[in-house]
């Protein structure tokens, strides 16, 4: 395991896995660890309409300031990554692209409707993911 790619969205559930992640790190070791945040971008009939901001916006930047506090408790400075589009499918192509070993999501970051209709993010990485995906679950990243 050299590299970690945590999926963040400011969510408890996004927390649970930047604190597994952090500890799978102190524990085994790894070349790096990189935070990545999706603006999901949704289709209308007058186009894609990103939800809830912009790269540019400061709130969406702020969604890494948790994780990066869990972090530096284990001495744990990430690399920061912000894309758009389609979570699971970012998720997917970033673990990819950058070659990621292991991919950290939580389990739900979605509203239970979003999850029904949409299916839930984690579920469509695990599917579709290059490597091995760890899902955390709320409440057993402690015995971690």
């Amino acid at each position: 395991m050299r590299n970690l790619l945590v999926a963040v969205d400011g969510s408890e559930y996004s927390e649970a896995a930047v604190r597994v992640a952090g500890e799978l790190v102190r524990q085994h070791g790894a070349a790096s660890l990189t935070l990545l945040n999706v603006i999901e971008v949704v289709t209308s009939d007058a186009g894609p309409v990103e939800v809830p901001g912009s790269p540019g916006d400061p709130e969406v930047w702020a969604t890494f300031a948790r994780p990066r506090e869990i972090l530096a408790e284990s001495g744990i400075e990430p690399k920061l990554l912000l894309r758009e589009g389609d979570p699971a499918n970012e998720i997917v192509e970033t673990a990819r692209v950058g070659g990621y070993d292991l991919i950290v999501v939580g389990h739900r970051g979605l509203s239970p409707v979003k999850a029904f209709l949409l299916g839930s993010v984690s579920d469509r990485v695990v599917a579709h993911a290059p490597c091995s995906v760890l899902v955390v679950r709320l409440g057993l990243e402690a015995q971690a």
